[in-house]
């Protein structure tokens, strides 16, 4: 049996053990799953149901005006039960689940209907609420309006009773005034029989005129009485005919001789008016007496209606507190004091008008309490039922949460157990299978593995076992005879090969010598044809004007010699002369210039000292050093470095740096004449293009320095910023430039092992050479 077979086997096994526990696994856990929702989903209706019952009470006990947030609650809350069943029902199980499920939906749609009944009911209520309401303030009108009227007659009554008070004082006063005046015409006869006075009467008022003896003092005294008797029968207009006898009276004047005659007319006078004084004093009274006796009755019926009227507030106070309680047997006693009520406002010896209203409202009034207390007997029995509902719902939710979490735990238990047992015989089946399978298969590998070491010792001595099976160890043990075979032929082959190899390589190093000093003369053969090409002008000039100047000498001396010559010819020898020196004087400048810039290709800064010095100051002097290249208003340069700023290296290396970054702005970076943007030379008479260089130097990190030098001229364009660095590369060769400065500055740079890169002007645009350098600078070798 192939070993492919045998390890399928062996890995068969527990792959298909596996599966079959995955596929249990998976339906224990959608049932697991299940469960855990539709015990969610249980919670949710319990929760709901609760959420509902709430919002019902909040409903019941709230305004009619502020019942509407409540009621549409107590409607979601209830509809959200109600789906939280419906879906329910899809996840339970048949029997118990299903039944319960059952029984909560009946119970939530009992709840439900009741629902709207009660909705109906306290509408209802509320509208005969507002009614009774309406007879309440009626009520209260009424009994106002019967208490206002019994005030007004109760205040008639009180002024009748003043006016009568007032004649009974004045009849009082009046008979008062005639006994006064009887009992002083009585002493003043005695006085007068006996000629002395009988008795000492009052004092005489102040400012009366005195009387000599008794008698005077008494007849003065019946003078002031009957004053006094006259203004009391002024006062009444019913006395008239009195006041006018009493007049006629006093106008015979009493004294001792008039006396015996007037004093009988005066006790007539008193006598006939004291019988009537008396029977009207007796018909005051009795007129007072009975006004106050109305006066009691009217003030007694003005208690009782606002007695009636606090009644009726009374009962309004006990009627809101009963149905705030939603207190039935507390309404019916409201109902029967009610009753009561009407029977005393029909009692009342009110205004007819007035009676049949208050009455009217108070029938009104207690047949809406009589309906509202029927109507909350019903609600309450509906909120009962409700609550019943709400609670079998609820149990019911809780037994099912139950039901699904004991669902939930079984399965997790029997996915436990199912893993554990599938796990355990998968492992048993698979050891003693890989087992098996092990021992068929190490046992032809050791072999192999020994024949293998033997062949890795020596290809050519060993023999390799198994070769006659037929499975894969048998193909190993065929391809390890194979790869000992073939490892011993390409030894040989390699051998050979190495030792052709050897002999190539011999032949490359020769070879690549030879390149490498082709390429070191083709180098050499550039810079020299640059050197040509750039000395080759100057020399050239020199040598057409030393010829020239060679023809001329030699025939002026002739001319000169034989005395022909003349002056025109000789002021022009002078001036042919001046022009050829001055020509010659030029190029061999410039002819040493170059050799000059050529010695500086080959600049070593190590043969500067090195030393500490400050950049500032270095950079200022080269400046100052280049001022003689350019007019003083021509250009501006600017120099940008902190002080203090110190580097250890070699100056004059870094002011041959920024001379030759300085000359390069200078004469390339700004074109000749206004407008000229390209890089073409100038004309004669052209105006120079005027710009700002500017030097800045600083640190740019930790041991680094960055020296720039920034111009706001023309730039360079992208085509040429590929050759600037090369050696005799220049666009303004026609002007007498060579093409080294940025060559010359390219090799420094590296020889004090900095980077130098080209970058465009931030703002002004032109172009800016940045420099980095090691604030020690040491020269590399080899540069």
């Amino acid at each position: 049996m192939r070993i492919s077979y045998r390890i399928a086997t062996v890995g068969g096994i527990p792959v298909v053990i596996a599966a079959l526990i995955a596929v249990s696994a998976w339906i224990l856990l959608e049932r697991a799953g299940r469960s855990r929702e539709a015990a969610v989903l249980a919670g949710t209706v319990y929760r709901e149901m609760i959420a509902a019952t709430a919002a019902r009470n909040d409903f019941i006990h709230s305004a009619p005006e502020s019942r509407l947030p409540h009621e549409v609650t107590f409607r979601r809350a209830t509809h959200g039960a109600r789906a939280a069943l419906d879906a329910l029902g899809g996840l339970a199980d048949q029997g118990i689940q299903a039944d319960a499920v059952e029984t909560a939906r009946r119970a939530s749609d009992r709840h439900a209907a009741r629902l709207e009944e009660l909705v109906e009911a306290i509408t209802v209520s509320d509208a005969r609420a507002r009614g009774m309401a309406e007879q309440e303030a009626r009520l209260l009108a009424l009994a106002e309006q019967a208490r206002q009227r019994q005030h007004a007659v109760n205040a008639a009554l009180v002024a009748s009773l003043a006016e009568s008070d007032r004649r009974m004082h004045a009849g009082r006063d009046l008979v008062d005034g005639l006994h006064a005046l009887r009992e002083a015409l009585l002493n003043a006869r005695l006085a007068a029989m006996d000629g002395a006075a009988i008795a000492e009467p009052p004092a005489s008022p102040p400012g009366s005129p005195p009387r000599s003896g008794g008698l005077a003092l008494w007849l003065d005294r019946v003078e002031r009485t009957a004053d006094g008797l006259a203004a009391s029968l002024a006062a009444d207009t019913a006395h008239g005919a009195a006041l006018d006898e009493l007049t006629r009276l006093r106008a015979e004047r009493l004294d001792r001789t008039t006396l015996p005659e007037l004093a009988p007319r005066y006790d007539a006078f008193a006598g006939r008016l004291l019988k009537a004084a008396d029977a009207g004093y007796g018909a005051v009274q009795d007129e007072v007496a009975e006004l106050l006796r109305r006066t009691m009755s009217a003030h007694a019926m003005e208690q009782e209606t606002q007695t009636l009227a606090m009644t009726a507030l009374t009962l309004s106070g006990r009627t809101l507190r009963a149905l705030e309680r939603r207190d039935s047997r507390s309404l019916r006693d409201v109902v029967t004091d009610s009753g009561r009520l009407r029977d005393r406002v029909s009692g009342l010896p009110i205004s007819p008008l007035i009676q049949d209203g208050m009455l009217a409202a108070i029938t009104a009034w207690r047949d809406g309490l009589e309906r509202t207390t029927d109507g909350l007997a019903r609600q309450n029995g509906a909120i009962a039922a409700m609550d019943m509902d709400a609670a079998a719902v609820m149990s019911t939710a809780r037994r099912l949460n139950d039901l699904f979490q004991d669902s939930a735990v079984g399965s997790a238990d029997l996915l436990r157990s199912t893993l554990l047992i599938g796990a355990t015989v998968g492992l048993l089946f698979a050891a003693s299978a890989a087992l098996l399978v092990a021992g068929g298969i190490t046992r032809p590998l050791r072999r192999l593995q020994n024949a293998t070491r033997r062949l890795a010792r020596d290809p050519r001595d060993g023999l390799v076992t198994d070769l006659e099976r037929r499975d894969e160890l048998g193909d190993m043990a065929r391809a390890v005879h194979h790869f000992a075979a073939e490892i011993t032929r390409r030894e040989d082959e390699l051998r050979r090969a190495k030792e052709q190899a050897d002999s190539t390589l011999a032949e490359l190093r020769r070879t690549q010598a030879h390149l490498v000093q082709a390429e070191k003369l083709a180098a050499l053969g550039q810079v020299v044809a640059g050197v040509a090409h750039e000395i080759n002008t100057p020399l050239g000039i020199t040598l057409t004007t030393s010829t020239l100047i060679s023809e001329k000498v030699p025939k002026m001396k002739h001319l000169l010699e034989s005395g022909h010559l003349r002056r025109r010819e000789l002021e022009r020898f002078l001036t042919d002369m001046g022009d050829v020196s001055e020509l010659l004087v030029n190029n061999t400048v410039r002819a040493a210039e170059l050799v000059q810039r050529f010695k500086e290709l080959a600049v070593d800064p190590a043969g500067e000292t090195r030393r500490r010095f400050d950049l500032r100051l270095c950079l200022m002097q080269a400046v100052e050093a280049l001022g003689p290249f350019w007019e003083p208003g021509e250009h501006r340069v600017v120099v940008d470095c902190p002080p203090g700023l110190m580097m250890d290296g070699y100056p004059q290396a870094i002011a041959q740096i920024v001379s030759h970054l300085l000359l390069n702005a200078v004469n390339h970076a700004f074109a000749d004449g206004a407008g000229d943007a390209g890089q073409g030379d100038a004309g004669q008479g052209e105006v120079r293009q005027r710009g700002t260089v500017t030097v800045c130097a600083g640190k740019a990190a930790a041991g680094v320095v960055e020296l720039a030098v920034t111009d706001d001229g023309r730039g360079i364009p992208p085509e040429l910023r590929t050759r600037i660095f090369d050696p005799f590369f220049t666009t303004r060769r026609d002007r007498g430039h060579a093409g080294l400065g940025l060559h010359i500055v390219h090799n420094t740079v590296n020889q004090l092992g900095g980077t130098i890169a080209l970058e465009d002007a931030e703002e002004a645009g032109g172009a800016r050479f940045v420099v980095r350098l090691p604030s020690a600078t040491r020269v590399k070798k080899g540069a």
